[in-house]
């Protein structure tokens, strides 16, 4: 009877070492703050394409989200779910780098259908040209959306698409870009009131700081790194080219006190039209006040609640939850109203996120 020595590896794991040669995985640095800016810049973006969705898909679309997480390149891909399509896009303006949007392959089907692609004898190009229009139209509101928010030009072109089946099929980001550290945002567009798709933006996190940094602190523009797109062979990406009739209303003010009428400035932004028909919800909010359990009991009719502001102070009025502008209540026929006394610039949106 022979006695088999143990190998290094297993005396390592029985021992609980790790081997010399393995990789120390450490985290990159991306702060709280920066992580709230680039989803509120995001959140923007790629919510201005719901109007452009829903003409294309011709229902109702929103889009919700995102929920960011960082990720490693090599994980990336199995972490999105297979079979999957993917659109590779690059950046260049204000900020540059690369971009991967996943759809998956399901979605993709759904959104076909959807569309009534007249392709059925070649599903695989039915499917790819779904994605293009998507693509292109999510692409195009969002970087014209981000240009708006920064006030400079951000240009984004869809330089190719591919499809992964499988884990063996030998995708690898790892040939288009040296990252090792990518920025995942999820998002979800519903289609009327049932019908919800996922798809998932990938950022270098290299990039995703560049787009942070124009908010909380301007890019030099002789700084910005050009990232080069390798060309991509036939069998790797399918090359796509991108390129209620009534008299006068009476109004008449609430008896609050007054303020000051100072006129707001701000500057229309470039290609507003894209963004005309995006759903959005307006609250104006008088005030807030915390309840503990005990004292939410206790309320009943009659009961007053003491609000955090004063009487006279203008309320805020918020768009999808965000503060935009501030006003003063008014009283137009027998409804409230609130007239706009002072508008937020976008830099002091995002500032408030702190």
């Amino acid at each position: 009877m022979t006695n088999k020595g143990l190998s290094p590896d297993e005396l390592s794991a029985l021992l609980g070492h790790k081997r010399t040669d393995e990789k120390n995985v450490s985290l990159p640095s991306f702060s709280q703050f920066e992580k709230e800016v680039l989803i509120e810049i995001l959140s923007v973006s790629f919510g201005s394409a719901s109007g452009a969705l829903s003409k294309l898909l011709s229902e109702q679309v929103s889009i919700s989200g995102p929920e960011l997480s960082i990720k490693q390149r090599d994980a990336l891909v199995n972490d999105i779910g297979l079979p999957t399509f993917v659109v590779l896009g690059n950046y260049t303006g204000k900020w540059n780098g690369i971009q991967f949007l996943f759809i998956q392959k399901e979605n993709i089907e759904r959104i076909a259908q959807r569309m009534h692609l007249n392709l059925e004898n070649d599903e695989g190009e039915r499917l790819f040209q779904a994605l293009q229009k998507v693509a292109d139209e999510m692409t195009i509101a969002a970087s014209n959306s981000m240009s708006a928010v920064v006030e400079s030009t951000v240009s984004h072109t869809v330089t190719g698409m591919d499809f992964i089946g499988s884990s063996e099929e030998g995708f690898s980001i790892g040939g288009f870009t040296e990252e090792e550290w990518f920025v995942q945002a999820s998002f979800q567009f519903l289609v009327g009131d049932q019908e919800s798709f996922d798809f998932t933006i990938c950022l270098p996190v290299g990039t995703a700081k560049q787009i942070a940094g124009v908010i909380t602190n301007p890019i030099d523009e002789t700084t910005n790194m050009e990232v080069e797109i390798p060309a991509m062979s036939p069998n790797n990406f399918n090359s796509q080219s991108t390129n209620s009739a009534g008299g006068a209303t009476k109004i008449q003010p609430v008896q609050f006190s007054s303020f000051d009428e100072s006129p707001s400035h701000h500057s229309e932004p470039n290609n507003i039209d894209l963004l005309l028909d995006i759903p959005l919800q307006v609250t104006v909010e008088l005030g807030r006040t915390k309840k503990m359990v005990k004292e939410i009991l206790e309320v009943s009719p009659g009961s007053i609640i003491e609000l955090d502001k004063l009487a006279g102070e203008p309320v805020d009025i918020l768009v999808n939850n965000k503060l935009i502008a501030v006003g003063e209540v008014v009283v137009i026929d027998d409804n409230f109203g609130v007239r706009v006394t002072d508008i937020l610039s976008p830099m002091d949106r995002i500032s408030k996120l702190r």
